[in-house]
């Protein structure tokens, strides 16, 4: 029954924070009349939205990068075409679906297909995770450090976000020590990990802070064209609505990202961040879901044909 309950105790719990993200967006969305939230949704200079996009398809790119750096770490190459179409599946159903209903069961099929054992695929997921989050320490320490963000009333933490910079900074600062000093493997389970070599620990954070850049950078595009906002704000709101829409473990942060950006922006750039939000929704995540879904299936039907010619064959 204990293993049960934890089962099912992350999936709860998500799903609660999801409907509640939902009501208090929902409560936001009722306090904007229809007029405003369609200005803003028009206001945005098309040439602003076509750069947005572009950078997005660069930052979906950039994260064949994850895939590479963690086929690297454990000591297996693959042709850069079948990197790229893991990596792009595995990202723009993940982003959406969740990680453990897409991005996990992807990399399982098509990984296992191309030769990595389940213990290699499951040591290429980890290092996925803790690229992202290297990245997301270093960065995030330092941008809010240097330019912490007022929190508004609603959003109670005990302590500050430049409080919050150090505790990032003390993270990425104790991974780099590990990674220099620690070379025994560590027991997890049946694995045994090392952490990460230095220059490519320092590849892992790099690659994830410009991620993080590149997409900050589309939503500051899209933001409404009176928006008087500094894009260090910006980036300090995305980079802690990110963490903490992760942390929930709600599929894409959907709600819980929008909420997080919407309290933290609303007093600066006004209540036209919500169509902002709603773009960057669409180009960001939904857009990317629709094509990943177009390929898979475009590939599932190659793959069941090829198969079925070579079945012909061999039975001649």
């Amino acid at each position: 029954m204990i293993h049960s309950l934890r089962k099912f105790a992350g999936p709860v719990f998500a799903a609660i924070l999801f409907c509640f993200a939902v009501h208090l967006l929902l409560q936001e969305a009722r306090s904007i009349s229809w007029d405003e939230f369609k200005t803003a949704l028009l206001g945005v200079p098309p040439v602003y939205l076509a750069f947005a996009a572009f950078l997005i398809a660069l930052n979906y790119g950039l994260l064949i990068s994850y895939d590479l750096l963690a086929l690297r770490y454990i000591c297996r190459s693959l042709p850069l075409r079948r990197v790229a179409l893991v990596s792009f599946l595995g990202y723009s159903l993940g982003n959406n679906l969740g990680t453990l209903i897409a991005a996990t069961p992807i990399r399982f099929r098509f990984y296992t297909r191309w030769g990595l054992s389940a213990s290699q695929i499951v040591v290429l997921i980890a290092v996925l995770g803790l690229t992202f989050w290297s990245g997301l320490w270093f960065l995030g320490g330092l941008v809010l450090v240097a330019v912490p963000i007022e929190l508004p009333e609603q959003v109670s933490l005990p302590f500050g976000t430049r409080t919050l910079g150090f505790i990032l900074l003390s993270l990425a600062v104790g991974y780099l020590i590990v990674c220099f000093a620690w070379r025994k493997p560590w027991p997890i389970g049946k694995l045994h990990l090392r952490p990460p070599e230095p220059g490519l620990m320092a590849v892992q954070a790099s690659v994830a802070a410009v991620d993080l850049l590149i997409s900050a950078t589309a939503l500051y595009l899209v933001l409404p064209a009176g928006a008087e906002v500094p894009f260090a704000m910006v980036l300090s709101a995305y980079l802690v609505g990110i963490a903490i829409s992760l942390i929930t473990q709600v599929p894409g942060g959907l709600g819980v990202l929008e909420v997080i950006l919407l309290k933290l922006l609303k007093d600066s750039v006004g209540d036209g961040v919500l169509a902002s939000l709603l773009i960057f929704r669409t180009l960001y995540y939904l857009l990317p879901l629709l094509f990943g879904m177009a390929t898979l299936l475009a590939h599932e039907i190659y793959s069941g044909t090829v198969q079925a010619r070579e079945a012909s064959e061999e039975s001649l």
